[in-house]
């Protein structure tokens, strides 16, 4: 059977020339382009394989009479066919953020990505068994393309591809993560393919199957990729209307992300000195620049946009280290200051540079756009600085309306309690977490305990956020019976004002009482500062703590002066290192005071809590040291609870 193969040409020779398109505009910036680019790159070669695989090839000779030759070729056309589905998945899961979703979702992973398995699988199988397709000599100088007895098991994935993207478009379209002109535009691939898949099953020598695909990602490309709209054509960054609707799509999608914010600052005055176009000039070099100089890793989803105004903003998504991240933009300040030279004068430029993390510190689209229009006032000039760090004015605020904040927070119900799991070193698995205490205020975003703690502590509304903590963690442990997930007991802060409540003992027990829970399901931390304040009331609310059967852990224990007869006085039965001595194990010196320390501690019985553990070297360096516990980044991040819940779980079963 001879085929008819010009429309693979002609779909090569729009593909080609869409992908150059979209690299000369530079539409391959951004998860959503290059997730299109490389849709169009793989159609481009699923075209090419559509030619290799029963074009006649005259100008190949002899490899083109080859079986094995047009074998691989038609495994490759025959896997990419499948594959196309799957990616045209990808690309609307990027679109709509929910991709990552698909991929760690273990019901929808399965669904997603086994039929490309067995589809490969099959495809193996077949350069032995040829039940998809073979190929035989016709004369001398002829070989024909023949479909095996199996080769529907290829459609029906196929058409289970298709019905799974069309399923997941529309749901996402439902759950307005989907404007309706880009819904339509992608429905429209659906009606076209099949079409064209129907006539080439119908016709099998008229080859018109991929010249849909390429009809149907040209159609996309005018109403998916949008540059009038999205690309902000002064810098060759994604424009303000971009920038909004990932935002809206990260806090929809319930996804996270790392923002950064520069502002140019002497804007006016280098805009009169330069002239329009070289201005414009200097505008597209700091885009270029600042997208190179914050470029973290390939895996991360990463966007520069251009919000007018000198404003720009970095949105980064994926696996992301906040810590390389922010060591960069402290690296990136200084060279953006003296990095132009236009005319041979090498410019000074100022920028303002903020960096917050949604939604663990800004938790509504409006919060961050008001945080974009104002961060540059609160923060020093050619210096970096992280959203949660911006005390001046958000210190100020927190202090002086911190009644109203706390009163609104309890009322409200905008105390959320976060847990870090805490990893035993014996028994090879979490079996503990410290409740860790989140409050996100409507109008200031995220308050960090650092500062609202202490400024509670001094105008005695410790006591209510006290109450609600060890309340709220009582609930958790009551309704979520953690002992199946391995979590023998919680670790909850007490403030040196609660220790100073002659009563605290009894309102513990009540709160005990009321969620019926066990007293060893709850182990208390205080600070080695507040031990020491007031030690003789502070000692005597812990022994009457104790003897209602709850144990005691000194936290921070290395952050400051420690008298350790005094500290080994009170009835600790945890003492939690300080990430201070952590950090400080590069130093020699520091290094060997850390093992002399937990020497000593270990030879007065006490049990040790490794604090701020960030990478595997020291988690097991502390374990060859026989601390008995081990928290920190390492391991896990504190998450809320049904997240914290699902860890542990799967933590259980992997053990």
């Amino acid at each position: 059977m001879y085929r008819i193969y010009n429309l693979d040409l002609a779909a090569i020779v729009i593909l080609v020339a869409l992908l150059t398109a979209l690299i000369f505009r530079r539409m391959y910036r951004g998860r959503e382009n290059r997730a299109f680019v490389r849709y169009v790159i793989l159609l481009l070669v699923l075209a090419i394989a559509d030619v290799f695989r029963v074009a006649p090839l005259y100008w190949l000779k002899p490899l083109s009479y080859s079986s094995v030759f047009r074998e691989i070729w038609c495994g490759t056309y025959t896997l990419l066919n499948m594959v196309n589905y799957a990616m045209y998945i990808y690309m609307v899961g990027k679109m709509t953020g929910t991709y990552r979703k698909i991929t760690t979702t273990p019901w929808l992973a399965i669904l997603y990505r086994v039929p490309i398995l067995v589809s490969t699988v099959l495809i193996i199988l077949n350069f032995f068994n040829h039940e998809l397709f073979f190929y035989t000599r016709v004369g001398e100088y002829d070989i024909l393309y023949q479909r095996g007895p199996h080769m529907w098991l290829m459609v029906v994935l196929g058409y289970y591809y298709a019905l799974f993207a069309f399923v997941h478009t529309v749901i996402c379209f439902v759950r307005k993560r989907l404007e309706k002109v880009k819904f339509a535009a992608l429905m429209v691939v659906f009606p076209i393919n099949i079409i064209f898949f129907n006539i080439q099953a119908i016709h099998p020598e008229m080859l018109v199957q991929v010249f849909g695909y390429a009809t149907t990602v040209l159609i996309l490309s005018f109403y998916v990729i949008s540059p009038e709209e999205y690309l902000d054509m002064e810098t060759g960054a994604k424009s303000y209307t971009a920038f909004r609707r990932t935002i809206n799509n990260i806090f929809c999608s319930r996804d996270d992300a790392f923002v950064i914010f520069g502002r140019l600052q002497n804007l006016t005055s280098i805009r009169s000195a330069l002239g329009y176009e070289m201005y414009l000039s200097l505008l597209k070099d700091i885009s270029d620049s600042i997208y190179k100089m914050l470029w973290i890793g390939k895996k991360l989803d990463v966007n520069l946009f251009y919000l007018k105004n000198g404003l720009f903003a970095f949105v980064i998504r994926g696996n992301y280290d906040i810590t390389r991240i922010e060591d960069t933009a402290n690296t990136v300040l200084p060279q953006l200051r003296d990095l132009f030279v236009v005319d041979g004068i090498r410019l000074k430029l100022d920028f303002a540079m903020c960096g917050v993390v949604i939604p663990n510190e800004i938790n509504s689209e409006s919060q961050l756009i008001r945080l974009s229009e104002t961060f540059d006032h609160a923060i020093p000039l050619n210096k970096y600085v992280r959203y949660s760090e911006m005390a001046p004015e958000k210190d100020f605020v927190v202090r002086n309306n911190l009644d109203r904040i706390i009163s609104d927070a309890i009322k409200n119900q905008k105390f959320e309690m976060y847990y870090q799991p805490i990893y035993s070193t014996r028994d090879g698995k979490f079996v503990s977490a410290e409740a860790l205490i989140r409050l996100h205020d409507e109008q200031l975003g995220f308050i960090s305990p650092a500062l609202f703690i202490p400024a509670a502590e001094k105008s005695g509304s410790i006591l209510q956020i006290g109450e609600f903590v060890i309340k709220d963690v009582c609930r958790f442990i009551s309704e979520s019976d953690l002992m199946q997930s391995g979590i023998r007991f919680v670790e909850v802060n007490l403030s040196v004002v609660q220790c100073m409540q002659s009563n605290m003992a009894s309102k513990i027990q009540e709160i005990l009482d009321e969620y019926k829970i066990t007293p060893d399901r709850i182990n208390f931390e205080i600070t080695e500062t507040a031990s020491e304040y007031l030690a003789d009331a502070v000692l005597r609310t812990m022994s009457d703590i104790s003897g209602n059967g709850n144990g005691f852990s000194l936290d921070d224990y290395g952050s400051g002066y420690s008298n350790l007869s005094r500290v080994m006085s009170f009835p600790y039965r945890i003492i939690k290192l300080d990430k201070s001595l952590v950090d400080g194990l590069g130093d020699s010196r520091s290094y060997e005071i850390v093992r002399q320390t937990i020497s000593l501690l270990k030879s007065l019985g006490a049990e040790i809590v490794v604090e701020g553990v960030e990478d595997k070297e020291k988690a097991e360096w502390f374990s060859e040291m026989g601390c008995e516990y081990i928290q920190g980044f390492y391991y896990a991040r504190p998450m809320p609870e049904q997240e914290f819940i699902e860890f542990c779980r799967k933590s259980m079963m992997a053990s």
